[in-house]
């Protein structure tokens, strides 16, 4: 009987997406569910964007593009990142993708071998663990913990590395924590990588959305990992387009021609008009402010999540500072965070992913995406105004 590769034995199902197919579910039934699941902004594409996607249609972008991207795209990329990061880079120093997941996919199946040891974060969005998974590395995790205010334990990660450690992975502002690492925190990062012959996976899709005048750093801002660093980031987040699946990796040159090689066996490159759009959107954001306008928008919801569950008797969180989510802490609730998500979804129809399944230093926490709109969120503060009642009766 045919069977499918060893290498897939570890996969599972997203149990952020087995949960919203839940919610479908009860949601078809009747039940009025507040949904805080998806990373997906509750708002459309800005019009520019589409209008030039439409025009790039209408012009005859319909060909094969190359792998990496046309150069407007990579220049725009490279523009991008000059003006809001201070960091420059060559446009071929820049590989187009379909989204940060294929972004990932490509950097850590390019360079990992069974045997090497990858480092990634705990609690992070697992699509990390599982690809290591799949190349046959060693995931090892460092701890990102609330009193630590999410920040890296070096003394920690130090210790993890090995003589077959081969890659860091980094993500800030954070799924799930929405924490944002500091300067110093990376530069003391970077001592500590800086004569390895360590890859640095930069997971950088949540730049753009950081809030109280935090401005998140790449790890190749320093000259100890700048040589060392492959950048991810794409569109879906600050854009508002996640079904556009469009993202890209900036990679030190001497790293280009293997990613680009392997990026056009596995892709083949992204729909032509679809580049042309991104160009666009990354041109023209400052004159349009819709990226703002989001993150203002996000930012009023965050203040009213964070303030109102502090005020609660069996829920507390640290305020996030980047991203769009916030890391709720259940303990004293006395239930696992499984049982939790599947208690209040039941009970008071607010769904919410649990912190389990971004990794053991989950447990305890659930995830609450402010992607939704403030409506949602005020809806949800009540209905949690009731379970905090019910668990303190509960109490005695």
């Amino acid at each position: 009987m045919l069977k499918k590769a060893d290498r897939l034995n570890e996969l599972e199902f997203s149990r952020i997406r087995m949960t919203s197919k839940l919610m479908d579910e009860l949601e078809a039934s009747g039940a009025d569910i507040v949904r805080f699941t998806y990373g997906q902004p509750d708002f459309p594409t800005p019009q520019y964007i589409v209008d030039a996607c439409k025009k790039a249609l209408d012009d005859g972008f319909t060909t094969y593009p190359d792998y990496c991207g046309p150069l407007n795209f990579r220049q725009a990329v490279c523009d991008k990142y000059e003006r809001e990061n201070g960091l420059k880079f060559t446009p071929d120093q820049v590989i187009s993708t379909c989204g940060a997941a294929q972004a990932a996919y490509l950097v850590l199946t390019t360079f990992l071998n069974p045997g090497d040891e990858v480092i990634i974060p705990n609690p992070m969005y697992n699509i990390y663990k599982i690809i290591g998974k799949i190349c046959g590395a060693t995931v090892k995790e460092y701890s990102l913990k609330e009193e630590n205010n999410f920040q890296i334990d070096v003394e920690e990660l130090a210790g993890l590395i090995t003589d077959k450690t081969k890659m860091i992975v980094i993500c800030s502002p954070s799924n799930p924590v929405g924490g944002v690492l500091t300067a110093e925190n990376l530069e003391a990062v970077g001592e500590i990588v800086k004569d390895k012959d360590i890859f640095i996976c930069s997971d950088e899709i949540y730049e753009r959305l950081t809030y109280d005048g935090v401005k998140p750093v790449s790890p190749a801002a320093f000259d100890t990992m700048r040589d060392k660093t492959i950048i991810i980031n794409g569109f879906s987040k600050a854009f508002a387009m996640t079904g556009w699946r469009f993202g890209y990796v900036i990679t030190p040159a001497e790293f280009w021609e293997p990613l680009y090689l392997h990026a056009g066996h596995q892709v083949s490159g992204i729909p032509a008009f679809v580049l042309e759009a991104g160009a666009v959107a990354l041109n023209e954001a400052d004159k349009y402010g819709t990226v703002e306008m989001m993150r203002q928008e996000f930012d009023r919801r965050r203040v009213y999540l964070y303030e109102e569950i502090n005020k609660l008797e069996n829920f507390s969180c640290v305020k996030p500072t980047g991203a769009f989510y916030i890391f709720m802490n259940i303990k004293k609730t006395g239930m696992t965070s499984d049982e939790f998500c599947d208690w209040i979804v039941k009970n008071y129809s607010v769904a919410m992913i649990t912190g389990s399944c971004f990794g053991t230093e989950g447990e305890g926490f659930v995830r609450l995406s402010y992607a939704s709109s403030m409506e949602d969120c005020k809806k949800a503060i009540a209905r949690l105004q009731e379970a905090d009642k019910a668990l303190t009766a509960m109490r005695g």
